[in-house]
């Protein structure tokens, strides 16, 4: 589904007057339904990876292909329609806070024109699916960490994405808050999604027992089809 080419990422100087070689020549491809764990320390390149296989950044060097369409020398149109196969969920949320947890989710599909009574029903679903189905008129303010969480998890799904890439979705979260969205994480992966987890977490990483890219300086250094923290 996904593949990576000889990839690399530059960032032109700063204010330091240094350039950051975030990706040097990363090459790996992600199967269809497959679970994905990236683990590496902060600044290894793990956001950047989710960054350029969702297009919201292009690559220096080297090809990104989804379903066999080089998406690195896509339009902004073409950007879009992609957009709309895959999730993205981020360590600090980003709801809304003047949006009730309902609107949050269904904002996504307002913006593409989808009837009321449509809305109504894609949305419930997912709130069901996340288990806020109590929670629909609560205010980001009014909630824990973990249902801000799955919140954010209940947007991304929305589409009905073909991935989720999930970028240190545990990060601000107790192990039993963390926990909870892992499970929830792979329920949707066995529901057919294919997910790419971003991680530092040692006791996630171990937990699941699924295949792990370990990233050290923009570099593969790692890729284990049973992986484990090894950093």
């Amino acid at each position: 589904m996904i593949k990576v080419q000889n990839t690399t990422k530059i960032y032109p100087p700063n204010l330091t007057k240094t350039t950051k070689i975030a990706l040097s020549d990363v090459s790996f491809e992600v199967k269809d339904g497959e679970f994905l764990t990236i683990s590496g320390r902060s600044g290894a390149g793990k956001t950047t990876i989710l960054k350029i296989i969702s297009a919201q950044e292009k690559p220096t060097k080297g090809k990104i292909f989804f379903d066999n369409q080089n998406i690195s020398q896509f339009k902004d149109k073409d950007i879009h329609k992609l957009r709309q196969k895959i999730g993205f969920i981020f360590q600090d949320y980003k709801l809304l806070s003047y949006k009730t947890v309902f609107e949050n989710i269904a904002y996504s599909l307002e913006v593409t024109e989808f009837k009321d009574d449509l809305i109504e029903k894609e949305v419930g679903e997912v709130l069901e699916l996340v288990g806020l189905e109590n929670q629909a008129d609560y205010f980001p303010g009014e909630l824990s960490g973990g249902e801000k969480q799955r919140t954010a998890i209940a947007r991304a799904l929305i589409h009905r994405p073909k991935v989720i890439l999930a970028d240190e979705p545990t990060g601000n979260l107790d192990p039993y808050h963390s926990r909870d969205i892992l499970k929830m994480l792979l329920k949707i992966n066995q529901l057919g999604a294919t997910i790419i987890l971003a991680t530092h977490s040692k006791e996630i990483i171990n937990s699941l027992q699924k295949r792990v890219i370990t990233l050290q300086d923009g570099k593969i250094i790692k890729d284990e089809p049973r992986g484990r923290f090894i950093l």
